[in-house]
């Protein structure tokens, strides 16, 4: 397969809904920002190993979010490192496993390191399916006819079934039609199904028109949540960590992190363990807070030491999208106990190296990976 979209003239200009799969919406909009990432990947796609298109179009194509995602990654990564100067075998043979890891990378004309790509952070099978439903739900309600108000959303809790959403829309606009739109008070509705509550708001437009255009829900709000990132990287390393057993070449990791929130204390709980607070009581009752020793639950060190030493390094990506990949540069994380060792030094981009003599972390400046990612000047596009 040579061209990942379809060759069809698009007229729609309407938003992506909420159910609507990425590649769906990459594949059916005339929006020019997404005019522009079609582009884009299309030009990564045609530098592919031809032998792989197939497969790799075949995720990019899943009406799974879950499969389009890691299949973008592979791309992104074989881009990346290609542009970087390396070339890349895809789905090498490893001796005495079953496993083929995404790809070998040659430094020099040289066999260097494995490089696997993996996506963190992804919803489980049960929760896509709830989410789903919610989305579906949202969906709908924003197919209700136009009215005077934008609508607020507030949303706990995950369906365990199919929501009555004609039922709701009914009760919904029965609602919208009692207020009163002068009214001071800020108006609320409630809704609830097996597990799902809803907390409507309604907000009068600023002009009001007697055909009011665009979608009646205006803004949208989850729960408030743990956030679960260190773990979703730790687990995500761990499942590539033992797949392929003793390797003879380093192993690289690359991660892309789907969360809404990621940063350096995520990464490094994630990698070297929790960071923990002793507390010192004082005179006056009150406590002084100081960090402690972290807790030996980290991908590079455990309660026995060192661990996962055949993992070389591994790249962090923190939601990398075709959208996002001109300002987001992932950061090449070594191992400070790797079995074998990785010499990279033609690699451009941001690593942190350990330092032996401090027993630290040092960072090595690099360039922006938009330097080497073929790209349109300015990106991201204005509107996708």
């Amino acid at each position: 397969m040579d061209t990942l979209f379809d060759e069809t003239e698009r007229t729609e200009t309407r938003p992506k809904n909420e159910r609507e799969s990425t590649f769906s919406y990459l594949n059916i909009s005339a929006r020019e920002g997404v005019a522009a990432a079609r582009a884009v990947l299309q030009q990564w796609f045609d530098l592919f190993p031809m032998e792989a298109r197939k497969d790799l179009a075949g995720r990019l194509r899943s009406p799974i979010d879950g499969q389009h995602f890691s299949a973008f990654w592979e791309l992104y990564l074989h881009e990346t490192f290609s542009q970087v100067g390396y070339e890349l075998e895809v789905h090498p043979k490893i001796e005495g496993s079953p496993n083929r890891p995404d790809f070998l990378v040659h430094v020099d004309g040289v066999p260097s390191f494995y490089l696997e790509g993996i996506v963190a952070g992804l919803p489980s099978t049960k929760d896509a399916g709830a989410q789903a439903r919610l989305a579906e739900v949202l969906d709908l309600i924003n197919k209700m006819p136009p009215m005077n108000y934008f609508l607020e959303v507030q949303h706990r809790g995950i369906p365990g079934s199919q929501p009555p959403v004609r039922k709701l829309r009914k009760d919904l606009e029965e609602w919208l039609r009692s207020l009163d739109i002068n009214g001071k008070e800020r108006a609320q509705f409630k809704w609830s199904h097996d597990g799902l509550t809803l907390l409507f708001g309604a907000i009068p437009k600023s002009v009001r028109l007697d055909k009011p255009a665009g979608r009646p829900i205006g803004v949208t709000m989850g729960e408030a949540q743990w956030l679960r990132t260190d773990e979703d990287i730790r687990d995500a390393v761990e499942v590539k960590a033992k797949k392929y057993g003793e390797l003879s070449l380093p192993l690289v990791v690359a991660v892309n992190v789907k969360s809404e929130h990621c940063d350096d204390v995520d990464v490094n709980n994630a990698l070297f363990g929790d960071e923990t607070i002793e507390l010192t009581p004082l005179p006056d009752k009150s406590h002084l807070a100081k960090l402690g020793q972290r807790r030996p639950n980290g991908i590079w060190l455990g309660s026995a030491g060192p661990r996962n030493r055949l993992v070389n390094a591994i790249l962090i990506g923190c939601d990398i999208t075709v959208y996002t990949c001109a300002i987001t540069t992932p950061v090449l994380i070594h191992n400070p106990h790797p079995i074998h060792k990785i010499a990279l030094p033609s690699y451009p981009l941001p690593q942190l190296v350990p330092d032996n003599e401090t027993n630290t972390m040092k960072l090595q400046e690099g360039i922006s990976a938009n330097t080497y990612l073929r790209l349109p000047n300015p990106w991201p596009p204005k509107a996708a």
